[in-house]
This record gives C-alpha cells, structure tokens and sequence, in this order.
C-alpha cells in the first residue's frame, strides 16, 4: 500500500477545514501517511484553498511503503492546477517530528488526533523515544 488510491482522505481534509471554520476544532497540522509525493502538495493546495497556508503538514519519510503503485491522476492534476507554497513531500518534515513538536507544544490532553487510512505514522510515533 501507500499510494493515493481513492479520495476519503481529501473530504476528510476537506471537513475538517469546514469544521474549523465554524470554531468547532483548530487544526494543528496535517500528515500525509502514503508514499507518492505529491500527496503533501495537495494536502498543501487543500490547506492554501481554505487559507490556512500557516497549518504544517508532515509525511512519512520511512521505509515500507512503496511508490510503484501509482497514486490517482486527480493528485498530480489538482498539484499542477492549483496554487500552494508545497509541490511535494520533500519540502515538509517528517511526520512522527511534526507530531512530536505539535503535542510537545499543545496543553496536556487537549489535542485529539483524527486519522483517515494508514496509521503508519501514528505507529511510529508510539514507537519513537521521547
């Protein structure tokens, strides 16, 4: 797996970029738990669209996951067709050192961490020494 094989996981973003507008969460950041390297870019042109260019957005920067399956066509149409300051995954952190530096720097218990799809980073982060 790894790949962006389907669009949940742009409607999740979406959502809760919706829920955010309406002061129902803050969104703290975004990590991308799949290979292909655009994917960063459209979390990034879905965070730009919704003007929240500030939201730092983390990928998976391990071993594992595999770039032979080809994410859809609507990843590298939506980066090429649309503005954000992120083209692809080498231009963000690493996901488990974003989640570490977001919690590290939140108030005791209150961050919730939504997840849609893999949960290889939240692995990782469970793993990972203090």
């Amino acid at each position: 797996g790894g790949a962006c094989q389907d669009v949940d996981d742009v409607a999740a973003l979406c959502m809760t970029h919706a829920l955010a507008d309406r002061g129902e969460v803050e969104l703290l950041a975004v990590v991308q738990d799949t290979a292909p390297p655009p994917c960063a870019g459209v979390i990034s042109v879905i965070n730009h669209y919704y003007g929240r260019d500030h939201v730092p957005i983390g990928a998976y920067k391990g071993q594992g996951l595999h770039h032979s399956y080809p994410p859809l066509s609507y990843v590298n149409d939506v980066v090429r067709a649309f503005p954000s300051p992120i083209r692809n995954n080498s231009q963000v952190r690493d996901a488990v050192k974003l989640y570490r530096r977001v919690l590290a720097d939140a108030a005791t218990r209150s961050v919730t961490i939504s997840s849609v799809g893999l949960l290889t980073n939240l692995e990782l982060l469970l793993r990972s020494a203090p």
